[in-house]
């Protein structure tokens, strides 16, 4: 495993000037805006260049040489769910790091408990969208991926503006379980936010698993 992470870091890393213009603009960003937006920017493009190592691996018939070196489909599965994961965990560093010296730089006071939730918050959020993209790049591709990846947001952002307006002011039990959700303290609903990411995240990983052991190279 440790051999396919260095070639998708290698992969990713060969985007260099990319991956610099990123870094000048999430600094200029981290200086001079207000909020943690820096640390979600930096976390969203890690996911993004984490999971786009697989079009690098489709490419030119890579599959065919990649199934001939010593490991199985389940390896190499679980080496992009956890390179996302290193990836996604690496950039919020960074984006954190940033956050805290931009607020430094402007005096501003940074107050952990109130604010350090919602920023964890933003790191099992971002990997769960790579958790749903890239079982969805293993089975259309890459291109067909982010066409089916921005319906399924849609279809989602209809269902829960449509929802929110069905039992807006209603007495049904799924008002009252967001009226409760909303009295929780922020620690609480971090931790029951990471807990449902990760069960997600290990669904997407099985039908990962399933996806790829159907293929044909």
């Amino acid at each position: 495993m440790l051999g396919l992470m260095e070639k998708d870091l290698r992969l990713t890393l060969c985007r260099k000037q990319t991956l610099v213009i990123f870094f000048v603009m999430a600094l200029l960003m981290g200086i001079s805006m207000d909020g943690a937006f820096i640390v979600g920017y930096l976390t969203m493009l890690a996911t993004i260049m984490s999971v786009g190592t697989i079009s690098y691996d489709e490419f030119d018939n890579g599959y065919v040489f990649l199934m001939t070196l010593p490991f199985d489909r389940k390896t190499y599965i679980r080496e992009k769910y956890l390179f996302s994961l290193i990836m996604s965990a690496a950039a919020w560093c960074v984006g954190a790091v940033l956050y805290c010296t931009g607020n430094l730089l402007r005096h501003n006071a940074i107050n952990l408990m109130d604010e350090l939730p919602m920023v964890l918050a933003i790191l099992p959020v971002l990997y769960l969208s790579a958790a749903i993209m890239i079982p969805l790049q293993f089975k259309y591709g890459a291109e067909k991926s982010r066409i089916v990846f921005s319906i399924l947001l849609g279809a989602i952002a209809v269902l829960l503006i449509g929802a929110k307006k069905y039992f807006n002011g209603s007495e049904h039990i799924i008002a009252s379980l967001a009226k409760t959700l909303n009295e929780m303290s922020s620690v609480v609903m971090l931790i029951i936010l990471t807990a449902l990411c990760s069960i997600l995240a290990l669904t997407s990983y099985l039908i990962s698993i399933q996806i790829m052991k159907k293929k044909e190279f």
